[in-house]
């Protein structure tokens, strides 16, 4: 973790800015801190139907006033037997506002996002991924802090680098860059590792087997140690891959298919206060230890505008919803005339493609970094009126006040949905992937325990770190022990954990057998939630289960008494399919927990159907060098031949 020049700097005394104004102009504080207060939501400001909305006093800019731009498409040329794309990284200047001047970014193809691939199943896809980037990182790193605790008010609201302190080793930042196809199903030499760099004028050379569900997937950059700089800077896109299983639902197309890519930024300001279009990533490290917050910018950008609107035609739209956030967990409601409207949200597809029915989202559609969802929305019912896609807090009911801090929640975007008759017919099909089946109690291996990873923070670098952990016999253990875990399920049985490895370059690597199934659990004793993405594999989410972690004993830094079950929770629609990135912890809590954020355990059953050298890790950028760590998956003959017992 970087850490600024010494010192931490009291509450500066800058301009006063009226703290209520700012907020109902749709600014959003930081995610659930590692230890700390509760995040900070923005209020709604009434707007005319179909206009946009008055700037927010301190952002500078008026909401829903750029419409939403739709990123371009490339489809790869076909050579013979396979397919071939080129995808150059350049620096560019972005308008991402109307009214805030173009912002230098990094980007695949000169735009931001980059364009979305499109491509058909079944056809070997090669990809020569150029780096052409010029300059320095194009981000200006700071953080900030009391010694005392959290801060009430945090500075990570507001634009600007007042109060704040430069982090070192940011500045200059030359463009090197790995790039990861993010839930592409393609051996580790394909994979994007992330210490296999390109400088400037090289080519990664890709290779993907393209053989997976039709889907929506991702790429990114995946650099080593400033994956939270660079993707920052604007190196992420879309990625499709369509099949005769989706062509034959009709589902909608063209221009009513839409992708929301969904991110946060924040940027500096010239002297009158005036945000300047300069990426700004800007942290708080909380109390004198210094530990981390996640990044959590005051601006909501959709396809890389922020707040835009996006006018509709009174009919069905599909919305492939992706969060490339560093850190922001979105929690999306739809609204009409201030209020929910349920079942708005109909989840047909998940990370890894369709599911087998249609499921409404009743409450929130939580998507965590990493997280893809396929939705349909119904816009007939909503002729000639303007509907808001908000992101907000959990237990908090858009439009009713919140005794707690007074605060509701940020806007996203705007609809316009079209004063005229609908202009076509499409009837929700009651199935959608005849091929899709949950796992069964027949597919989840019994010969061997399963995988362990714990999720602790803060941790001795006072970030969150990544246990892998074994069973063990319980005998002469004094408990509390460090990296010593016991839990107890809901039938009472107690396990024993030892930690294994925590490091990136700690040994005993979890090697899986390649077309092998295991069931990994993931056990989350820290405050905040945290997505974790398996490389290599796909898997389905079996549980979702709260725990008591208050046996957890953070200063010997093992349980003094068993981390013990409480309740089963439900998993959300787009949990039920096949994914590669998994929320683990509670969305959007307002007021952590006695022990920080309720524990959960979440339970996955995970296939390897390609082999090579990959990682698991945390996909929240600012913990991902903490979090990471190695996975081999091999054939099985070669494991067995060698000894080892996978």
């Amino acid at each position: 973790m970087e850490t600024a020049s010494a010192g931490i700097p009291e509450r500066p005394q800058g301009p006063r800015v009226n703290r209520r104004t700012l907020l109902r102009g749709g600014a959003v504080a930081g995610l659930g801190a590692l230890v700390g207060s509760a995040p900070v939501f923005a209020s709604p400001v009434g707007a005319a139907p179909g206009g946009p909305e008055p700037s927010a006093a301190g952002l500078g800019l008026t909401k829903f006033t750029d419409p939403l731009r739709i990123p371009p498409v490339l489809r790869p040329r076909e050579r013979g037997d396979h397919d071939e794309l080129t995808v150059r990284m350049r620096t560019a200047d972005i308008t991402v506002h109307s009214q805030l001047p173009p912002v230098r970014m990094w980007t695949y193809e000169g735009a931001y996002p980059g364009p979305t691939i499109e491509t058909v199943r079944g056809r070997r896809l090669r990809v020569a991924w150029e780096n052409r980037l010029t300059g320095t990182l194009p981000v200006t790193a700071v953080d900030f802090g009391l010694a005392t605790g959290p801060s009430p008010d945090p500075l990570s609201n507001y634009p600007g680098t007042q109060g704040c302190q430069e982090v070192s080793g940011v500045a200059g930042l030359e463009p090197w860059a790995a790039v990861h196809l993010h839930g592409m199903l393609t051996g580790g030499g394909n994979d994007g590792w992330m210490e296999n760099l390109l400088a400037p004028g090289d080519v990664q050379l890709s290779a993907y087997p393209n053989d997976q569900a039709a889907g929506t997937l991702w790429y990114h950059d995946h650099t080593h140690h400033v994956s939270r700089f660079s993707m920052f800077a604007g190196l992420a896109g879309l990625f499709i891959t369509r099949n005769a299983e989706e062509r034959a639902l009709d589902l909608p197309s063209g221009r009513h298919e839409v992708p929301l890519i969904l991110s946060d930024r924040n940027f500096d300001t010239d002297a009158s206060g005036a945000p300047t279009g300069r990426l700004l990533h800007k942290v708080e490290m909380v109390g004198a230890q210094r530990l981390m917050r996640p990044h959590a910018g005051p601006y909501t950008l959709v396809n890389g505008v922020i707040w835009p609107h996006l006018e509709v035609d009174p009919r069905w739209y599909r919305f492939r919803i992706v969060n490339t956030a560093n850190s922001r967990i979105y929690r999306l409601m739809l609204l009409a005339d201030g209020r929910p409207v349920p079942g708005a949200l109909k989840v047909i597809g998940t990370d890894q493609g369709l599911l087998g029915e249609p499921l409404a989202v009743e409450g929130a559609l939580n998507l965590s970094p990493g997280e893809r969802a396929d939705v349909l929305v119904d816009f007939q019912a909503f002729r000639g009126q303007t509907l808001k896609l908000v992101n907000t807090l959990q237990g908090v009911t858009p439009g009713e006040s919140n005794k707690r801090n007074d605060l509701l929640e940020p806007d996203v975007m705007q609809f316009r949905v079209a004063d005229r008759r609908p202009s076509a017919k499409f009837t929700l099909p009651e199935v959608l992937s005849p091929t899709f089946t949950r796992v069964g109690h027949h597919d989840l291996p019994h010969e061997r325990a399963p995988r362990w990873v714990v999720l602790v923070g803060p941790g001795t670098q006072n970030m969150p770190e990544l246990w892998e952990m074994e069973e063990i016999d319980a005998q002469d253990i004094t408990l509390p022990a460090a990296g010593i875990v016991q839990v107890k399920d809901a039938d009472g049985t107690l396990v024993t954990l030892r930690r294994t490895a925590m490091a990136y370059d700690d040994g005993a690597t979890f090697t899986a057998a390649h077309e092998g199934v295991e069931i990994w659990k993931y056990l989350n004793l820290a405050a905040s939630p945290h997505p974790m993405h398996i490389h290599l594999a796909h898997f389905q989410v079996l549980s979702r289960e709260n725990y008591d972690i208050t046996g957890f004993d953070r200063v010997t830094r093992g349980s003094s008494r068993p981390i013990a079950f409480k309740a089963a929770a439900e998993l959300e629609p787009h949990e039920l399919g096949e994914k590669d990135t998994v929320r683990v912890g509670t969305a959007g809590q307002i007021t952590p927990g006695p022990n920080g954020t309720p524990g959960e355990l979440v339970t996955v059953a995970v296939r390897f159907p390609v082999v090579g050298r990959g990682v698991h890790h945390c996909h929240m950028l600012e913990h991902e060098q903490h979090m990471v760590r190695p996975l081999v998956v091999s054939p099985a003959a070669h494991l067995n031949a060698g000894g080892h017992h996978h």
